[in-house]
Parts: C-alpha cells; sequence; structure tokens
C-alpha cells in the first residue's frame, strides 16, 4: 500500500514560540496542549503544477467541555497555502508539513 499512513505537522505555541513537529498515524487522536487532533486523510495532490500535500483534519479545544462535540477545525488543510482553510486559535497554531509513509 504506497497510500500515506502518516501526518506530519508543525504546531505552535503563539506565546511562547515554541514549535513542534507532530507525526500523526491516520484515524488516531493525539494531544497538542489542550487541542485533541485527528487526521482522516492525507495524501498529495496537484495544484498549478505543483504536488502539493493536504489534510482532512479534526480539532477540539478540550478546554471547551461543555459541548463536546465541538471541533475548532474540521476541514482540509494545505501544506502550501495554510490560509485557504485558516486554523484559528488564540493561543496555538497548526500547519500541515508532509503526508509520508510511516
Amino acid at each position: 500500500d504506497l497510500q500515506p499512513s502518516q501526518a506530519i505537522l508543525i504546531g505552535l505555541d503563539k506565546i511562547t514560540a515554541k514549535s513542534l513537529e507532530i507525526v500523526l498515524d491516520l484515524n488516531v487522536s493525539k494531544q497538542f496542549g489542550p487541542l485533541e487532533i485527528k487526521v482522516l486523510k492525507c495524501g498529495k495532490v496537484k495544484v498549478n503544477n505543483k504536488i502539493d500535500s493536504v489534510a482532512y483534519m479534526q480539532v477540539k479545544d478540550l478546554t471547551k467541555n461543555e459541548n463536546e462535540q465541538v471541533f475548532i477545525f474540521n476541514g482540509w488543510m494545505f501544506a502550501s497555502d495554510p490560509n485557504l482553510t485558516p486554523f484559528d486559535h488564540a493561543i496555538y497554531n497548526l500547519q500541515l508539513k508532509n503526508c509520508s509513509k510511516a
């Protein structure tokens, strides 16, 4: 199976300016600070003759526990253009770096 099975993200704490590489297996939740991140799909697409990594991600903020079903992000994220579907959180930022095979 040649499909990518991992997503590599960069997590940034905007307050401390510390960044961390986060490697996620598909469909496995991982925590970054109070965020619970899950990547459902990760792969390569061709955009304007360039190959780009794209991932379908769901992110919950576990501090907002009054309704556990609320995603603060639920959608596609592109590695080369994170502004297409911006991830918006006061303290943390996530950016897709790559999709890879484990």
